[in-house]
């Protein structure tokens, strides 16, 4: 089934199941307490009273204190442990199914900007809050990550196609692997892009490109895997955020990559920076000079008593990172205690 096909069933779902979605959950199995519009736990995350049922907006709408606002297919794989497209079958099965998509000339075709949105939101709508055992939480753990609750900003996603151009330039499917998500948050907090890692039992899946941006120009954008205070921790990736994070204490926030280190946007309230740098010195420096090109422009951009405090540290082994620093703490803890 090719996205067109697949983003017209979505939007005709959620056009008839438009201010049904309490009795559609309902008949689908998610328990009264959920639906009841009173504090309770989040399906999601859990806690005691974080989570309100509220069908504000006729849309299945809650929210949640810790993972935020959704609607009511989020709400369904969460209560159910179901995945995005098991849900919208069940939906489906309430609802009626929609008549076939109209087919559009070339003309007509959507701008390319905003059919990666929709992407993006599709995929996300798909993927399953990170749970214990499952591909993301081994994938984590086996790096030394022991997370007792993943971010929000990560979700899990059952089996994301990965796609390879052939010799003629088209992409094709390789394959369906288990990945994680990152959601890449832009200054207004609004989601840029995702950041995609494929998965293979615990490991990062063996293809050529297993970590992967679905768009272009993130221009600063981050994966906020932490609430921003007023000292706050940057890294290149997002293992090697988790890993200074679970180290310091730290709120920590992901640039994804070097270059976009360089740009990185910082709330006005973070006051003390802290560059947890790759060290590159066997590969160009490259993580070195954006890191310290950050530090520069954070220093020169508010000088004097407004200055913010502004640190960068650097593994001292050459082509390690933070997470490999974590992880060889880790292993060996792990062997004094065996």
């Amino acid at each position: 089934m090719n996205d067109t096909v697949f983003e017209h069933r979505i939007d005709e779902a959620k056009r008839r199941a438009h201010g049904r979605w309490t009795e559609i959950l309902r008949s689908l199995g998610v328990d009264d307490r959920i639906l009841g519009k009173r504090n309770g736990p989040c399906p999601s995350c859990g806690g005691t009273d974080r989570f309100q049922y509220t069908d504000k907006f006729g849309e299945g709408n809650y929210h949640c204190r810790h993972c935020g606002a959704g609607g009511g297919f989020k709400l369904l794989q969460a209560a159910l442990g179901l995945d995005f497209a098991t849900a919208l079958r069940q939906v489906e099965s309430c609802v009626g199914a929609p008549a076939p998509a109209p087919s559009a000339p070339p003309a007509a075709a959507e701008p390319s900007a905003q059919r990666m949105r929709r992407l993006a939101q599709r995929l996300w709508d798909e993927a399953l809050p990170v749970q214990p055992g499952d591909e993301v939480d081994c994938y984590l753990r086996r790096r030394g990550l022991h997370l007792r609750q993943a971010p929000g900003v990560l979700r899990r996603h059952p089996a994301l196609g990965y796609y390879e151009k052939n010799a003629a330039g088209r992409s094709c499917k390789v394959a369906d692997y288990p990945a994680m998500l990152a959601c890449i948050q832009g200054p207004d907090g609004y989601a840029v892009t995702l950041h995609r890692t494929y998965l293979k039992d615990g490991e990062k899946a063996p293809v050529p490109d297993a970590r992967k941006v679905l768009s272009a120009g993130i221009n600063g954008a981050a994966v906020r895997l932490c609430e921003p205070a007023r000292e706050l921790a940057v890294a290149e990736g997002i293992e090697t955020a988790l890993a200074v994070h679970l180290a310091t204490g730290k709120p920590a926030w992901a640039a994804v990559s070097a270059g976009n280190l360089e740009k990185l946007w910082l709330p006005e309230g973070v006051r003390q920076v802290c560059i947890y740098a790759d060290n590159d010195a066997d590969g160009g420096f490259e993580g070195q000079a954006c890191a310290y090109a950050l530090a520069r422009r954070l220093t020169r951009s508010a000088p004097g008593n407004d200055a913010r405090q502004v640190r960068v540290f650097l593994p001292r082994q050459p082509g390690h990172d933070w997470a490999d620093v974590w992880r060889m703490r880790s292993t060996a803890a792990e062997a004094q205690v065996a």
